[in-house]
């Protein structure tokens, strides 16, 4: 009777057990990646009332008689190879794994496994579990971004933030050049840019031009020549002078304020003025005498020399007008009373001029007299200019030879078919002026001089033939040619390259068809310039022209340039894991690197790890030791970003159990209260 009540115990406490399991089982249900268990039962011992006997003479054998003890709990296990549903998160570090491996991770002493791959990055740049913090374990790499496998370390996803620049190695130059595009026939030809990359990132701008290659043809043109003599004025009665030009400006101040006298206004008094002055001048006199009343002037003016008179210390020239001098020139007293006592301020222009005359100028100058402005540099091949007196400076001849000037004008069209005129000046004994004909701005200086003289035409016109080289342009072939180089708008010396000659190169296509045939030299599909010669920080950079034509796009040539390699420094955009766990990080210049790998670890049985909760396991005695491996490199599965593993518990499986398992308490509670029944009524025996 006793032992049905301990079975009955048994029961009622195994069957607990067993819905303890199956309640952690639901309450984990949405636990990322849970793995549920399941419990096992087994019988107890047996209680042998009768052992078993053999068979014996006429007899046979018996069984054993055995009551059984009760129930006990076998085995609770794990159903760890069965896969979870999937949970897409969007989150790039929340992963799922495939297949029985398990993710590495540490908490700096202890090592554990888990299903669970939701992970975050900490500030420190660690690849950790959101839930613990424990540091996802991997391999990292080498200086050349290869994966080291070994012993296993913590995997930082930060340890790279910048991808490092690199300078420029390689480029490419493609489009059309077009044989009618105008630009060709520009100084430069056709200009295209490239931008390259030192090796710091900074950019640098590379110029280039195209010019089509030119056959030379010899041959003549002819040339209209007009021949005109010139007596050039020196000494009497035609004597060239360098004259004062000066426009002269009067002023006064009354009460702070700046009052200009007007020619219109007060012709007169201008006139006055003006005579007053230049009297001055040329009698150099501080006080002259004009009709024995003093002039109260002063100043200085000399000519060529006028600048002075802009200089803070000059002494302007002023003059005092009084009654001496109103009475000296005739004015009004009444309509020029009021500027009696007025210093008045002369400003000079500063202007020189030529002029040929049979008597030395007075000032002021005749209207009459024709004064050219001319450069003294051209006055300067045929006179010596000398001292100037009384503001006027005689021009002599630098050579009797230059008394009779002959000048022949050219004109003809050059090579491009715009009209030149050129002049030759030859002298008296029909040698040619050569100081003139370097001089080509000087010309029109020059036949203004011409005019101040004599003018004997000796011929009219005639031609003559001249050696003309004519140009015409080499199908196919053009000349490519490192114009400058620049960074951020200041210009880099490049003479060094200049220097060596290797900043042009030779392009040729096939002129019937307009393909790419070679540059620089046959066989040859890109051009070097030699950067690395300027400075260490710049590469030798390869530029590749076969992406390149010669052929008709209506006028307009497409030449573009662009680097292939070199970069600027990268900051860090973003971060992907693959399905094999390399971490690969992306940066703002294209680049990527791999970080590290995710290794996973493996047991003989895995459904011999211990649970530490967290979603976490420990190496046991019985699931064998942790092998980590490549997880697609083994087979053993692989790796899906941004979704987890959902817990692999079946409710529905679960419920069931539930039931049959509140079906087996209630038995085995019917066991206990029956058998206590009996019992009761045993102890009625007595009565």
């Amino acid at each position: 009777m006793m032992r049905s009540l301990f079975s009955g115990v048994s029961g009622l406490k195994s069957h607990q057990t067993r819905m303890d399991v199956i309640g952690n089982n639901i309450a984990n249900v949405n636990t990322t990646a849970y793995k549920s268990k399941m419990m096992n039962f087994s019988d107890m011992l047996y209680q042998t009332t009768q052992a078993a006997s053999g068979p014996g003479t006429n007899v046979g054998g018996i069984n054993p008689r055995q009551i059984g003890l009760g129930v006990k709990t076998a085995a609770i296990n794990t159903t760890i190879t069965q896969e979870g549903a999937t949970q897409s998160t969007g989150n790039p570090f929340d992963l799922k794994l495939t297949g029985e491996a398990f993710f590495v991770v540490s908490d700096g002493t202890n090592t554990y496994y888990t299903r669970d791959g939701s992970f975050n990055v900490d500030e420190d740049g660690n690849l950790c579990m959101a839930s613990t913090g424990y540091i996802v374990q991997g391999w990292g790499v080498d200086a050349n971004g290869d994966i080291i496998q070994g012993s296993v370390s913590n995997l930082n996803v930060m340890s790279k933030s910048n991808y490092e620049p690199a300078y420029t190695t390689a480029a490419t130059i493609s489009g059309i050049i077009d044989a009618t595009d105008s630009n060709l026939e520009t100084k430069n030809g056709k200009i295209f840019n490239l931008q390259i990359l030192d090796n710091l990132g900074y950019e640098y701008n590379l110029q280039f031009g195209i010019l089509p290659q030119k056959v030379v043809e010899s041959g003549t043109r002819d040339i209209h020549n007009t021949e005109n003599a010139y007596t050039l004025p020196n000494g009497t009665p035609d004597t060239l002078y360098k004259v004062d030009t000066s426009k002269l400006e009067y002023s006064y101040n009354v009460g702070g304020e700046n009052r200009i006298i007007s020619s219109t206004d007060s012709p007169d008094l201008i006139t006055a003025l003006d005579k007053a002055v230049w009297a001055y001048i040329q009698n150099n006199s501080a006080a002259p005498t004009v009709n024995e009343k003093t002039l109260a002037i002063k100043g200085k003016h000399e000519l060529g020399d006028k600048t002075d008179l802009n200089k803070e210390d000059a002494d302007p020239v002023t003059i005092t007008i009084n009654d001496d001098f109103l009475a000296a020139y005739g004015l009004s007293m009444l309509q020029f009373g009021a500027l009696n006592g007025q210093d008045i301020t002369v400003s000079f222009s500063g202007d020189v001029g030529y002029v040929k005359s049979n008597t030395v100028p007075t000032y002021p100058l005749s209207t009459d007299l024709s004064i050219s402005k001319i450069d003294d540099e051209a006055v300067a091949l045929f006179y010596t200019v000398g001292e100037a007196v009384n503001g006027i400076a005689a021009c002599t001849l630098a050579d009797a030879a230059y008394g009779d000037v002959t000048t022949i004008k050219q004109d003809y069209e050059d090579n491009d078919g715009n009209a030149i005129t050129d002049y030759i000046f030859k002298d008296n004994k029909g040698d040619e002026i050569t100081d003139a004909m370097s001089k080509r701005d000087l010309y029109g200086d020059i036949m203004r001089l011409m005019k101040l003289g004599t003018e004997n035409k000796v011929q009219d016109s005639y031609y003559t033939k001249q050696a003309k080289d004519t140009e015409s342009i080499d199908p196919g072939k053009y000349t490519i040619t490192l114009l400058g180089m620049s960074s951020y708008g200041e210009e880099v010396n490049i003479d060094t390259l200049l220097n060596n000659g290797t900043t042009s190169w030779d392009l040729v296509y096939n002129p019937d068809n307009g393909q790419f045939d070679y540059v620089g030299e046959s066989g040859n599909d890109a051009f070097t310039v030699a950067l690395s010669s300027l400075d260490n920080k710049f590469s030798n950079i390869s530029i590749d022209l076969t992406d390149t034509q010669n052929v008709f796009n209506e006028g307009k040539s497409t030449v573009t340039g662009l680097r292939d390699d070199g970069r600027t420094v990268g900051k860090m955009t973003g971060v992907s894991i693959a399905q094999d766990g390399l971490i690969t990080a992306n940066y703002s210049n294209g680049m990527s690197a791999v970080l590290g790998q995710i290794c996973v670890g493996t047991f003989a049985n895995s459904m011999g790890l211990q649970n530490e909760g967290d979603n976490l396991y420990s190496q046991t005695a019985n699931s064998g030791e942790c092998v980590t491996v490549d997880i697609k490199a083994s087979g053993t599965g692989y790796m899906t970003t941004g979704v987890l593993e959902m817990s692999n518990v079946d409710l529905s499986q679960e419920f069931t159990n539930m039931i049959t398992t509140q079906r087996g308490f209630q038995a085995n509670s019917r066991i206990i209260t029956t058998s206590d029944s009996l019992l009761e009524e045993l102890v009625n025996l007595k009565r």
